[in-house]
């Protein structure tokens, strides 16, 4: 025995250093002290009555008696095991394994709060006074003896605390020795390894329990014959040896006392049923030897599936009387045997599942299903025997488990596996069709899986197994793990719910694994995280792990916080990692201080600021132990947590979201778990895991180096976790409301605190007391699973963080404080919750989630909950877009689920408000879509946030457009404020004129939505409702406010009106009936003018009336006309002069299309029209004439209005044969009358057609040679308009022959009309240009307007009476000859005048210009160039006319206009010098191109047109050195080449693939142009000091001209590039050359300084001021040198041993463009060596090696 144990130990000590395969080395089980109950039957108490109390030996420190409590073999075992301890100690003192281990099983049990004290009395003998026997062997001990303690003697004796020392006579006649100090004596403690509990190998298995006793008393006896102190502690052997291991939960720090179970019965009935049990089980034992004795030789000796329950039932039974370690060993070891036969058959089994289509092949499967069900069931029995607590190291066999441990490998791995992975027949599965007739053998196969792991389980709490075992294990508890189950009960064979407890057992097994073996916690998880990301996307999105709450998280999402619990638990303290806390360090001030230090370190990582002088302050001792204790654990779980977060960190952070790679998806899915289980007390480990997180989240957002990608990701996810945060602090409100009815003192307490957490001055006193939420929540923990493992480290991970969150809490002293202190490091060390435990009440649902969510509130993690609205707040400024855009949506998250931060923090709204002028379409979109969530969230808000949504309804961007008119549609059928709502309506009035026809038709939907499509209700009844009639007189009062706010509101509602009614509308009916009702409402609303609301007024509602009936006249009925008549009897006022007008505009329209009316009406009105002739101005005088000419056209009666024209043409005559001085103030009253006349003349020249009643006029005017009446009014109105005339005489004329031209098309060739118009234009006068060319504008807008009608008019009848040739509607007519007439003679004039101002006249020549080239009169060429250059000015209207136009030419002529563009570009360079006055190319405010109409339409084209486009873009910054000469050549290229750069710095660029071509051509450029000027900078030698020459000074002059373009250039190149990564961000690219060459990008660029836009502009305008002196010339050309030099130097570090050629080797054009470049540059020519400015070559640099793909582009 005593060689067997030597072998067990030497095999321990060898297992330390390397793990070896032998059976000794599989287990190392811990043995613990027995119980009372244990030792009592051993104890002398049990068979003898109370003895003497000097029976019991003094303690003594040396071992002075000969006679020994144990027996020889005992103690030659335990020598030895000391031997082999004080060997390792001596040899090696530092580093002993061994011996540090065994010291950390004894210190638990040395603890002096942890075991009983005794205290021992000396008996006196009063009758001889002598001491009896035991005096004397007390007295052996000899104070002067050496010290012979041995080293691990010493090492027990500091690492302990208690305190040994002689016990007082109570006595004075005793003759003892004086006791002397332990100092004094050199006490040391002796140790004695005891024999192994169970093990009676000198006494026969079956021998009685009074034989034990007597054994036992014989035992005592010998212990009474000493008197010296022997400590007694678990062998070394331990870990090799097994032992009933303490349940996990005490080791975890449990709450609650472990429920042991019974054992060694206490009553006679107890003791007969566990020796029946015992009978029972070896009666079964000999009936299965029995029957495999009679078994034949060859026959394999196993145990039969009957046999194997019988058995197991009754082993249970006996392992649960405590009864197992009485079963001989030898049979324990033959069951063993008989089990190894089915483990065998099982292993040499060929078995797997495959579609059978005959009987015979189906029973060979079912053979094989049982042979699987046999090898199970000896696997459940081998571990039954291992796990049953025997020592006998001859149970534990390596082969013996290893074999277990293949049998459940292939159980899984061949049926269990592939049978839950497969689905229904539909999915084609053969598994399927075979496993579902044997479903219910299939599931007792998975139950009896269960069992054996959950034995396996209870085998690795026991003992330790070797490594290779535990890869297994590992391996296929990882790969149940991550089984894909379905999640439909149809389509698993064995039921989806059923598997699930066999994976919970899986996770168990990791669990214990990882808690139990700190070598394999690396690679469990590396496993556990690879595993993940090797799942489909199906199975990476499963969430199968149910929660209590019902929801559900990933299983790895559980298993990695479960793993997190363990290491914060307070056992992991003896694993290793975290050295044993003991009083002597405690007391160690420096000791104490480093640790602290380095906890402050670690915890500062997560964001919480441990204060160092808390532990150094802290006076007593408890408090200083608590802390160690608590901060090692706490750092223990940190060191898993941060593995975990960095894992998915960085890889996530560059993968894109949406990719082969899941890192990202996997980091999104993690964090979402983490987010669900935050507020559930049965994850503490979440808020940890989020805490880090966190952390490493505010490292990239702050990091000036972090690339746009990574800070994009960051920000999300600091939006989801301040989202979770809000969250939870809104579910604690909800909780603390439904407490307010709660009466109890635990409710209110809870409250309180909750207020207090509210207005920030909660106190950590009442948040970390004893009675406070921590208690509440352990409580509940304790209740809910006292076994369940994983609630087990829940408590333990729960009771740390309390612990330190105690100790760091800053607290003041108080005796409450000590008691807190000490009832923790009492549950930290494993007591008994029981004895702490106070009466409190039981808690609700309610109670707990509210004092859990207290708790985690108050934590790291959610107190950062400003700082991430901060962040946030601030990435909203930054320069990358997709910063600023992931910012508002991460805030957008966070305000939706606390509204309230928009009252709390002001600055969110004005950031917001902030981003509406943002240059970035995304971020504009983005935050419009914002503000409609702080509208629905703060309903206090919308007047102020719906005026930045009405700036946004003219931004550039279309999808900005549509958004905000969506937006606004919310808005106002929400809102019942009248201004809000015609502000609205007046918005989306306008862009229904919107140059994209998508806007446009939106709006015009949307406005049918809101104005007409609620009434259509009201329209099917004949008599209005009062509720229908309330309606339309607020839907009038809203469209006359409407019309009050804008001048374009009349053609604008015109437009809509008609366009509702349209054919193509599907709702036209119901519309026109709509208008109809809304225009009788008006007219009551003006005749019953007492009842209008407040500012509204008749003129007002006139006005709109006036709309209705130029859209459509048939809303109108006859006798509606009768109340107007009086409105054209008087004008006295301007308010009766603008009634006037519009009644004239409503008969105007409606009078034509009317079949009856009185004509005695209409006699009235003409009259009353032709007496206010005189009193009109312009637009009234224009209305009146036409309404003359309708009315003219019922009555037909035209001689008042003939002979009204001939008495206006007579006066004229008559004037011009005067030949007056207008100009001479005596001739003031003829200038008025002829003002009048010529207006007159005008007008009724427009409207009337007098052509029929020539004869008359020709009677009037016998001189007149004409034909036609127009032309005669035309030419009396001619001679008004010559230069001598007076400038307003001039004006009246030339408008009013403007307007019969207009409608006497003819006119426009007469060469007398047209002169005049050539005169005017000419003239410079921006007045009467305006003037002339409003008369050819609306000209042609007529000619457009009967264009489309007569398109539409053609009917297919026409076309065939056409017979084939040109119809009718195509034969040229007079307006045709003059419209191109104007083009040919009056175009370049036009464009002149377009790019010469921006005032109106410009406006108006713009118009011209697009509606020429609308109808296609001039080459689309010859418009290209003048349009880019317009679509810059800074007249919002001239630009959006020529964007407007551009597009449609663009989108017609793509490849002509890609031809135009350079010189168009250039134009508008031009442009912007010439008129604008700014030489840039960029807006502010926010920064853009000018140039960014001309893009949007660009990137309308395909990919290949906008890299062309590029290409040309960039040959326009090349030039030639030798040309810049002169100083007016060189100052207009150098600006031209800065409009370019700019332009071309701020494009909204929506590619990446253009953008890096971009790059591709701006490097060419600079190598191939740059060579040359380096060279000649370098040949040339210009020195500072030298006295130059003016032709030395040109030459400078000129080279330092081209060395900033280029510089400038690679300033362009840097920015670029920088956006090239954010475009990458936000919408990647799919190209592989792309990707790679982003990747290789953020490598090398990252620990740069970003490029900002303001950055750039400022880098090119300090190189653009070298040419201020000769010094600054000289430093620009040396800084381009060494630009190059570097440039130069990098090649050389790439290139290796290749030669560098001249710049003329080549010039980089054969380099293929699809290939994108590397952030090395393009494949430029070689260049020759670095050159200086004063032409002395530079020292040459270190090559540097290269890393990674190396190429041969420029930097």
């Amino acid at each position: 025995m005593a060689s067997a144990s030597d072998h067990v130990v030497s095999s321990e000590k060898e297992d330390i250093s390397a793990r070896t395969s032998q059976s000794q080395q599989v287990f190392r089980p811990h043995l613990q002290l027995p119980t009372v109950d244990e030792a009592l039957q051993y104890s002398p108490l049990s068979s003898i009555v109370p003895f003497s109390p000097d029976i019991i030996p003094f303690p003594n420190s040396h071992l002075s008696y000969t006679q020994s409590i144990f027996d020889t073999a005992a103690q030659s075992l335990a020598k030895q095991q000391l031997d082999i301890l004080d060997r390792d100690l001596i040899s090696n003192p530092s580093e002993s394994n061994l011996a540090r281990r065994t010291l950390s099983d004894l210190l638990p049990y040395l603890n002096q709060k942890a075991i009983t004290p005794f205290k021992f009395k000396v008996a006196t003998r009063v009758a001889d006074g002598k001491v009896d026997t035991h005096q004397s062997v007390n007295n052996r001990y000899n104070p002067e003896a050496p010290d012979q303690s041995c080293p691990f003697a010493e090492m027990v004796l500091e690492a302990s605390d208690i305190a040994c020392r002689y016990p007082t006579p109570s006595s004075p006649t005793l003759n003892l020795p004086k006791p002397q100090s332990l100092s004094e004596a050199s006490m040391r403690i002796s140790v004695i390894i005891p024999p192994k509990h169970g093990i009676r190998q000198e006494q026969p298995a079956n021998s009685t329990l009074r034989e034990q006793y007597s054994h036992s008393q014989a035992t005592s006896s010998r212990i009474a014959k000493d008197s010296s102190f022997v400590i007694k502690i678990p062998p070394s052997s331990a870990k090799v040896l097994n032992t009933v291991k303490k349940p996990l939960a005490a080791a975890h720090g449990t709450l609650q006392k472990q429920k042991r179970p019974p054992v060694h019965p206490r009553t006679t009935d107890q003791s007969a049923i566990a020796d029946e049990a015992l009978h029972r089980l070896q009666d079964i034992i000999q009936d299965i030897f029995q029957a495999n004795d009679q078994l034949q030789q060859d026959t394999p000796a196993v145990i039969s599936p009957a046999d194997h329950v019988r058995l197991d039932a009754a082993l249970q039974k006996v392992i649960l009387y405590g009864r197992y370690d009485q079963v001989p060993i030898d049979d324990i070891c033959r069951l063993e045997t008989l089990c190894l036969g089915g483990l065998e058959a099982t292993e040499a089994s060929e078995f797997q599942i495959k579609a059978s289509s005959s009987i015979e092949e189906e029973s060979e499967w079912v053979q094989g299903l049982e042979t699987l069900d046999l090898g199970l069931r000896s696997t459940r029995m081998l571990l039954r025997i291992m796990a049953g607590g025997r020592q006998e190291k001859e149970v534990y066999s390596e082969e013996l488990l290893q074999n277990a441990l293949h049998v459940i490998q292939k159980v899984l791995n061949s049926t269990i596996i592939p049978i839950i992975e497969s689905r229904s027949p539909e999915a084609g599965s053969a598994i399927y069709e075979i496993a579902s007739s044997h479903q219910k053998f299939l599931v007792q196969l998975l139950n009896d899986a269960k069992k054996a792991l959950d034995l396996l389980l209870s085998l690795l709490e026991q003992v330790e197994l070797a490594e290779g075992l535990i890869t297994s294990v590992e391996f296929f508890a990882a790969r149940l793990v991550f089984v894909e189950n379905t999640s439909s009960e149809k389509e698993s064979i064995l039921g989806a719910h059923k598997f699930e407890p066999l994976r919970r057992t899986a996770m168990d097994l990791i669990t214990e694994i990882y808690s139990r073996y700190p070598q394999q916690r690396a690679f469990l998880l590396d496993e556990v995280l690879s595993s993940v990301q090797k799942l489909p996307v199906k199975g990476q999105q499963a969430r199968q792990y149910k929660l209590s709450d019902g929801s559900s998280i990933q299983l790895v999402s559980a298993l990695i916080i479960r793993l997190v619990h363990t290491r914060a638990t307070s056992s992991d303290l003896r694993e290793g990692d975290s050295q044993q806390i003991t009083l002597d360090e405690v007391e160690d001030e420096n000791s104490d201080g480093s640790e602290a230090e380095d906890s402050s370190h670690t915890s500062d990582e997560t964001g919480r600021h441990i204060q160092e002088d808390t532990t150094k302050s802290a006076s007593n001792v408890p408090i200083r132990r608590l802390t160690k204790s608590a901060t090692a654990l706490t750092n223990s779980a940190l060191k898993d947590a941060h593995c975990v977060i960095r894992f998915y960190v960085s890889r996530a952070s560059t993968a894109p979201k949406t990719g082969d790679q899941p890192y990202r998806q996997l980091l999104d899915m993690f964090v979402e778990d983490l987010i669900t289980v935050l507020g559930s007390p049965e994850w503490p480990g979440a808020e940890l895991m989020l805490r880090v997180l966190l952390f490493n989240m505010v490292q990239i957002s702050e990091d000036k180096h972090s690339g746009a990608p990574a800070k994009t990701m960051a920000l999300e996810f600091l939006g989801r976790m301040g989202s979770a945060i809000s969250e939870l602090v809104a579910h604690t409100r909800i909780w603390a409301r439904n407490l307010e009815n709660h009466d109890s003192d635990g409710s209110a307490c809870l409250g309180k605190l909750l207020d207090d957490y509210v207005e920030a001055k909660i106190e950590m006193g009442d948040l970390l007391g004893w009675e406070g939420p921590y208690h509440i929540v352990l409580d509940h923990l304790r209740a809910v699973g006292f076994d369940d493992k994983h609630i087990v480290t829940t408590r333990g991970y729960y009771l740390t963080q309390w612990a330190y969150a105690v100790c760091y809490g800053k607290l003041p002293p108080s005796p409450s404080l000590d008691r807190l202190v000490d009832r923790l490091q009492k549950m930290m060390q494993r007591s008994e919750w029981g004895s702490l435990e106070i009466e409190m009440e039981p808690a609700s649902a309610n109670q707990i989630r509210l004092a859990y969510a207290l708790t985690v509130l108050n934590m790291s993690f959610c107190r950062q909950f400003d700082r991430i609205l901060r962040i946030l707040l601030d990435s909203i400024g930054s320069e990358s877009t997709t910063v600023r855009n992931r910012s508002l949506k991460s805030v957008t998250q966070m305000l939706e689920k606390d509204p309230s931060l928009l009252v709390r923090a002001e600055n969110v709204k004005l950031k917001i408000m902030s981003c509406t002028a943002d240059k970035s379409p995304m971020v504009r979109d983005s935050a419009l879509m914002l503000i409609g969530k702080c509208i629905l969230l703060q309903p206090t808000l919308e007047q102020e946030l719906c005026i930045a949504v009405l700036k946004l309804m003219n931004d550039d961007s279309v999808g900005v457009r549509k958004r905000s008119m969506r937006l606004l549609k919310e808005t106002f059928l929400r809102n019942n404020r009248n201004d809000i709502k015609a502000a609205i309506s007046d918005s989306l009035l306008c862009r229904t004129r919107d140059s994209d026809a998508g806007v446009s038709e939106l709006a015009r939907q949307i406005l049918e939505d809101i104005w007409f499509a609620p009434f259509w209700k009201y329209t099917d009844s004949t008599e209005h409702s009062v509720e229908g009639k309330i309606s339309f007189q607020a839907q009038v009062s809203l469209i006359v406010g409407t019309a009050q706010r804008g001048e374009d509101f009349p053609s604008l509602m015109v437009s809509l009106i008609q366009s509702v009614q349209s054919k193509d509308s599907k709702t036209a009916a119901a519309n026109f009936k709509v208008c109809k009702a809304l225009v009788a409402v008006a007219f009551e609303c003006m005749i019953y003018s007492q009842d209008l609301p407040e500012g509204l007024e008749q003129r007002h509602i006139l006005q709109t009336i006036t709309v209705f009936a130029r859209a459509n006249p048939r809303f109108f009925a006859s006798d509606q006309l009768q109340y107007l008549q009086p409105y054209v009897s008087s004008l006295s006022s301007s308010d009766e002069l603008a009634q006037f007008g519009s009644v004239v505009t409503i008969f105007r329209c409606v009078l034509p299309i009317l079949s009856t009316i009185q004509h005695g009406l209409l006699r009235d009105v003409q009259k009353s029209l032709l007496h206010s002739i005189a009193k009109l101005g312009k637009k009234e005088l224009d209305e009146v004439a036409a309404c003359l000419w309708s009315i003219n056209g019922k009555l037909g009666e035209p001689e008042k209005l003939i002979k009204l024209v001939l008495s206006v043409l007579k006066g004229l005559d008559d004037l011009g044969k005067d030949n007056p001085d207008f100009t001479d103030p005596r001739w003031s009253d003829s200038l008025t009358r002829a003002k009048k006349y010529v207006r007159i003349a005008g007008c009724f020249g427009k409207h009337c057609d007098f052509e029929r009643y020539s004869k008359t006029f020709r009677n009037s005017f016998p001189l007149w040679e004409g034909s036609s009446v127009a032309g005669l009014i035309a030419s009396s109105l001619s001679p008004f308009a010559n230069a001598k005339q007076p400038i307003s005489l001039r004006f009246d004329a030339l408008e009013s022959i403007g307007l019969i031209c207009q409608s006497w098309p003819f006119l426009y060739s007469q060469e007398q009309i047209s002169s005049i118009f050539e005169e005017f234009l000419n003239e410079g006068n921006h007045e009467l240009q305006h003037i002339v060319l409003s008369s050819f504008r609306d000209f042609f807008s007529n000619q457009e307007r009967q264009a489309g009608m007569k398109s539409v008019e053609v009917s297919g009848k026409e076309l065939a009476a056409t017979n084939g040739k040109l119809g009718g509607s195509i034969i040229p007519s007079d307006g045709d000859g003059a419209s191109a007439m104007i083009a040919g003679r009056f175009f370049k004039t036009v464009r002149k005048i377009a790019l010469a101002t921006q005032d109106l006249a410009a406006l108006t020549a713009s118009q011209v210009i697009t509606s020429i080239s609308r109808q296609g009169l001039v080459h689309p060429g010859e418009t290209c160039k003048a349009l880019v250059a317009l679509e810059t000015s800074t007249n919002e209207d001239i630009g959006q006319v020529a964007f407007q136009e551009h597009r449609n030419l663009h989108q017609q002529h793509e490849s002509l206009y890609g031809r135009e563009y350079m010189e168009a570009i250039h134009e508008a360079f031009k442009y912007q010098k010439d008129v604008v006055k700014d030489l840039s190319g960029i807006t502010r405010q926010p920064l853009g191109s000018k140039l960014h109409r001309m893009f949007e339409i660009i990137k309308t084209s395909k990919g290949k047109y906008q890299k062309k486009f590029f290409s040309n873009f960039c040959s326009t910054l090349d030039f030639d050195i030798g040309k810049l000469d002169e100083q007016s050549s060189r100052e207009q290229t150098l600006e031209y080449s800065r409009f370019l750069m700019e332009n071309l710095a701020f494009f909204d660029y929506d590619r990446v693939e253009e953008l890096v071509h971009t790059v591709s051509c701006m490097e060419k450029i600079f190598a191939s142009t740059g060579a040359g000027i380096a060279h000649s900078i370098s040949t040339e030698g210009f020195q500072v000091d030298n006295k130059d020459t003016p032709q030395d000074i040109d030459r400078l002059r000129q080279l330092t001209t081209g060395s900033i373009i280029l510089s400038c250039l690679w300033e362009l190149r840097t920015y670029l590039l920088r956006r090239v990564c954010e475009l990458q961000a936000s919408q990647p690219s799919r190209d592989v050359k792309i990707k790679a060459f982003v990747k290789d990008l953020g490598k090398t660029s990252s620990g740069t300084p970003v490029m900002t836009g303001e950055r750039f502009l400022s880098n090119i305008a300090e190189k653009a001021n070298s040419l201020s002196s000769n010094g600054a010339m000289v430093k620009q050309c040396h800084e381009f040198c060494e630009l190059m030099a570097i440039d130069r130097e990098f090649k050389g570090a790439v290139d290796g041993e290749d030669e560098v050629g001249t710049p003329e080797s080549g010039s980089g054009d054969d380099v293929d463009e699809s290939i994108p470049p590397t952030p090395g540059g393009s494949k430029a020519v070689k260049r020759k060596a670095s050159v200086s400015v004063g032409g002395t070559p530079h020292k040459k640099k270190p090559v540097r090696a290269s890393v990674g793909k190396v190429n041969k582009r420029f930097r």
